[in-house]
């Protein structure tokens, strides 16, 4: 039943489950992705900033009543469309499964990204994204959150970064001031298929009680992507190159620039996440896969 309880009170999500959200966006295009994370040497929950480890064994502790549920696994089942050369609209399915509870549902998410400036191979890209999203949960805060997406290409190598603002929504919003979430990636393809990489997330609840870096959830560590389907450009390049088919000039089959079908892509990364603070789990192993048509 303490189970049960403390399940409703809350649990408290990583960024978008470990997601990093790239700015290109190709119209027609459909993608569909799921996104998945297991934590383990999870910390103590609690308005008061209490730290500590929750015991991994059966038996162990228990969270006292009210205080956030640590976050044990997380599954998210994500939908995305271009809709035109600029607008993409995506829909996330947010479920968890915190210590001692059952897999619940915890957020549906709808959001919308424009492409500002679109990455061909080297050079920047810059994309905006804003959504909303609904709480699945007792007592839990709707949000929304929104911030700009950038990507830095040269040659092999690939910068990605997501800063995004958030603020609650609703009778149960409990933070005084925006939130802040970001993630960056730095990723190298050696080959065509195969790319390693550094990413790191992290999250300031409350903006206007920021406290100490301790006070916050911060995480960094390795990830090893794979891919199908994407093809390279003249100059060999790989993560340097963009995803869309838009072109300027005439295409090879004479339709003036008109936007091309995708073809089929298929692509995975797998990785650890290591905490840097008391407030984030001891580590972390995610798994990304999408397919896109």
């Amino acid at each position: 039943m303490a189970a049960g309880v403390l399940t409703l009170v809350g649990t408290k999500p990583v960024l978008a489950e470990f997601e990093i959200q790239e700015s290109q966006v190709e119209k027609g295009e459909v993608e569909l992705e799921y996104r998945g994370a297991y934590h383990w040497g999870l910390p103590r929950g609690g308005e008061g900033g209490g730290t500590g480890v929750i015991d991994d064994e059966e038996g162990g502790e228990v969270e006292e009543d009210g205080e956030e549920v640590p976050l044990r696994q997380s599954h998210d089942f994500e939908m995305q469309m271009g809709i035109t050369d600029r607008w993409m609209f995506s829909t996330t399915f947010g479920t968890v499964v915190p210590e001692g509870g059952n897999w619940q549902a915890e957020s549906v998410e709808i959001e919308l990204q424009y492409e500002l400036i679109e990455r061909k191979g080297n050079g920047l890209g810059l994309a905006f994204q804003a959504g909303y999203g609904f709480a699945t949960q007792a007592d839990t805060a709707n949000e929304v959150e929104f911030g700009p997406i950038v990507e830095l290409g040269l040659g092999n190598f690939l910068l990605t970064t997501n800063t995004f603002l958030s603020d609650q929504q609703g009778e149960f919003a409990e933070t005084e001031g925006l939130g802040f979430e970001y993630g960056w990636r730095a990723e190298y393809d050696f080959s065509k298929s195969w790319g390693i990489g550094v990413e790191m997330f992290g999250e300031i609840e409350d903006l206007a009680n920021a406290g100490s870096f301790d006070d916050q959830e911060h995480s960094i560590g390795p990830t090893i992507f794979f891919k199908l389907g994407e093809e390279r450009d003249e100059a060999g390049d790989y993560a340097g190159e963009a995803r869309s088919h838009r072109e300027d000039g005439d295409d090879d089959d004479g339709d003036n620039g008109a936007t091309k079908a995708p073809e089929m892509e298929f692509s995975m990364n797998v990785g650890l996440q290591f905490g840097l603070t008391d407030l984030t789990s001891d580590g972390a192993v995610k798994f990304q896969g999408s397919l896109a048509f």
